[in-house]
């Protein structure tokens, strides 16, 4: 049996940006191998309402990019055990400047990004730009896409791996372990020359314990939300958080590397 890797996510700057911080230094303390820091926005489109009210808020108690940055930059630089990951959306990046946003995420220390509303075909060259930076785009695989398109995004990305979104809809809700879920990423690993990182709706570490033999990474994000969300008084963000964690991923689950 083999273990796998774990992914833990924060939005960057909820519920402030101090609270941010300790919350992701308690993930990665809890032995995350990789954080996705999600630079929050207005028009979430891939989110549930758990993380699109955690953007919101973000924004509203004056997130800048500036501030994601810095988060990135030392989180990256103190926890080198950690692959420290972008997420956001491309009007962001858009907006801000393709080169300019790349170059200073290769600056504070990231090895990649994920950005769920840019196609392959219209991404105003960034994939080329990141390249040249060396960081990498991630590639999602979404429930449907039809075998050619797997092939394409598997072979094009300088990524180890692509992430593999476990069901329809939008981030948030529980995602079943099933046959159909098996049968998903059978036919994705089929199609796929890329280890497979799993996420939407994981929960529990009896759902992660069910996909040990069937991928690689394992993605909890909405999950950590729930849980910053639940620090009403933000009283000892980084060691609940840390908890919350290894009680999620056990170290037993771990890949040995």
């Amino acid at each position: 049996m083999k273990n796998i890797q774990f992914m833990g996510h924060i939005i960057a700057g909820y519920p402030n940006k101090k609270q941010s911080i300790e919350a992701a230094m308690g993930i990665c303390e809890g032995g995350a191998d990789f954080l996705e820091i999600q630079f929050p926005f207005s028009d979430p489109n891939a989110d549930g309402p758990i993380i699109e009210n955690a953007c919101n808020i973000a924004l509203k108690n004056g997130f800048e990019i500036k501030d994601g940055f810095e988060i990135t930059n030392f989180l990256s630089t103190k926890y080198t055990n950690t692959k420290i990951i972008i997420m956001t959306y491309a009007n962001i990046i858009f907006t801000f400047g393709i080169e300019k946003f790349i170059k200073k995420a290769k600056l504070c220390g990231v090895i990649a990004i994920i950005i769920p509303d840019l196609t392959f075909e219209s991404d105003e060259g960034l994939r080329s730009i990141a390249k040249n930076y060396h960081i990498h785009v991630i590639e999602l695989i979404t429930p449907g896409m039809p075998a050619k398109r797997i092939q394409k995004l598997s072979k094009n990305t300088s990524c180890e791996f692509v992430y593999v979104v476990a069901r329809s809809g939008i981030t948030g809700e529980k995602t079943c372990i099933d046959e159909f879920l098996f049968e998903w990423i059978d036919f994705v690993r089929k199609n796929c020359t890329k280890k497979i990182a799993l996420g939407f709706g994981i929960q529990n570490k009896n759902q992660i314990q069910a996909l040990k033999d069937k991928i690689d990474i394992v993605v909890a994000g909405s999950y950590f939300v729930k849980k910053i969300a639940s620090l009403k008084d933000g009283k000892n963000t980084l060691e609940i958080l840390k908890i919350h964690t290894t009680n999620l991923f056990p170290v037993t689950m771990k890949r040995n590397n």
